[in-house]
Formats: C-alpha cells, sequence, structure tokens
C-alpha cells in the first residue's frame, strides 16, 4: 500500500487524506493487526482460559522444563515483572510449579505440573487453527511474503522495546 500523502503538508489535505494518513500509518495498522490476533487467538483458544502471554509462557516451560522466570521471560520476549505475576497466577491456577534453584537461591525455576502439560497439549492441538485464523485469506505466497516482512520486522525492531524485556539471543527463534 503506497502512502500517496506523505509528500504534502499535513495543513494542506483534506479531511479524507488527513484520516488516510493516520488510517494507513504503521501504527495503526500495527494496533488493528493487534486487535485482530487477539479475537483469532479468544476464538481458536476458547475455553482454555489463557491470554496470548499466559500461554507463551506454558508453551515455553513446556519446551525448556526448568528455566528460571527470567529465561522464560527472555525466550517469550515478556517482560520480567508481568512473568513473575502471570508465573505466581499460574501457580495459583494449579498449572506450574515454581521452586528456588538449588544453585542459586536467587532464580525461581518453572515447572508444568500435570493438568499444566494437559493444558498445553489442548493449546498445541489449536495453533494450527490460530494459523488458519490469522493467516488463512491469504494464498501461499501471500502468507510466505507476510511472515518473512513480520519476521524481519520483529528480528530488526529488536532495540525498539522496553529495558524490563531481556533481550533474545541470536539462536532465540520468533
Amino acid at each position: 500500500m503506497k502512502d500517496q500523502t506523505a509528500p504534502r503538508p499535513l495543513e494542506t489535505l483534506d479531511a479524507e487524506n488527513l484520516h488516510r494518513v493516520l488510517t494507513e500509518h504503521p501504527a495503526h495498522l500495527i494496533r488493528r493487526s493487534y486487535q485482530i490476533f487477539l479475537y483469532c487467538f479468544d476464538e481458536a483458544m476458547a475455553g482454555l482460559k489463557l491470554s496470548p502471554v499466559t500461554w507463551i509462557m506454558l508453551a515455553t516451560a513446556h519446551s525448556f522444563p526448568g528455566l528460571s522466570v527470567t529465561e522464560v521471560a527472555r525466550r517469550a520476549a515478556i517482560d520480567r515483572a508481568s512473568c513473575g505475576r502471570a508465573a505466581t497466577a499460574l501457580e495459583k491456577r494449579g498449572l506450574v510449579r515454581i521452586k528456588m534453584s538449588e544453585s542459586d537461591g536467587r532464580q525461581k525455576l518453572l515447572d508444568l505440573t500435570p493438568a499444566g502439560e494437559a493444558l498445553v497439549a489442548k493449546g498445541f492441538g489449536r495453533i494450527e487453527n490460530l494459523r488458519a485464523l490469522l493467516v488463512g485469506q491469504l494464498d501461499a505466497e501471500e502468507q510466505r511474503q507476510f511472515m518473512t516482512s513480520l519476521t524481519t520486522f520483529v528480528q530488526r525492531s529488536s532495540n525498539h522495546v522496553r529495558a524490563s524485556i531481556p533481550q533474545p539471543l541470536e539462536t532465540d527463534n520468533f
């Protein structure tokens, strides 16, 4: 989508073109994309009582058992404070166990409980439905381009996150 209005000073634009400057702006499109994502996530994960943050935390803890809360936060790209609060809430729901590290008493380690493992299995069973809801209306080439562009955007913008979100390692995949 080419922004036809960018070269003109804003004060010279009529209402329709001024509105287009806003609605075709990357910030607006990303915000709208997030609204679409939330709708699709809620549809795909209906009944599981998961938020996107708690889902990625559980999926990360499943893939890498025994990680510290800080390491889960880094791998899941969640700020540490939110990750800690979510871990406590997940523990209260009986989905994770939090224990202190024997080697470093400052670290809290996460492990899934059997109930957490069962919930992750249900969630993983719905991942393809989530993908279909998000990109199913695009043809195969559009999906490839979208995923390539989105991955590039996320990787190259990693310096534009709050300091409380641990920086990804080069081996992390997005």
